[in-house]
């Protein structure tokens, strides 16, 4: 006999019937890795509980979560000292990288001043100043790098004419980023013939 409320002949010392209620098995909590964060769960990496049918339904199918084996999940949680000794080599290692790239930015700058123009050779449109072909950042980025020996992020180059590329015969300005700084330069554009 199942019943979900059972009644007892008996009654308790106050003279009413006990009513007890059967609940369904509830299943233990498991220790799951999180791959990412989880509103009211937890962030990336940690580790926590959570019921089997989140995990299962939800957290597992999304990537959201991981399993965890046994020795993992009985082994405790990494020592507070040995992630502060962590962070403070990833902020050792950052401050270098911080030092050396500002190092090159200098280095770059001051090559990049000491080239004052770059010239191009396009086809023009008859009767105009027009080119056929234009001149682009990528374009820019390959005649630093063959003429000069300097390597650019086609990213950082911006023109000072419309559009992002000179479509026209004469003298423009352009501004390289580099890092906080900015070096300008002026390309000349010939007609080929």
């Amino acid at each position: 006999m199942s019943f979900m409320l059972r009644t007892f002949s008996r009654t308790n010392s106050f003279g009413t019937a006990q009513i007890i209620k059967r609940h369904a098995h509830k299943k233990a909590n498991i220790k799951v890795k999180l791959n990412e964060f989880v509103e009211g769960v937890g962030i990336q990496g940690e580790i926590v509980s959570v019921r089997p049918g989140l995990m299962r339904n939800i957290l597992y199918p999304t990537r959201k979560a991981s399993y965890m084996d046994k020795k993992e999940a009985n082994a405790p949680q990494s020592n507070a000292l040995e992630e502060l000794k962590q962070s403070a080599l990833d902020n050792e290692k950052l401050q270098l990288s911080a030092q050396e790239s500002a190092q090159k930015n200098k280095q770059l700058l001051s090559d990049l001043e000491g080239i004052r123009e770059l010239q191009f050779s396009r086809a023009i449109v008859p009767n105009s100043d027009n080119t056929f072909g234009s001149v682009t950042a990528e374009d820019l980025t390959n005649k630093l790098k063959e003429e000069y020996g300097l390597d650019i992020d086609k990213a950082t180059i911006e023109f000072k004419s419309e559009g992002g590329r000179i479509k026209s015969l004469g003298k423009h300005q352009i501004v390289i980023q580099v890092g906080q700084e900015t070096a300008e330069m002026n390309v000349i554009v010939n007609s080929t013939a």
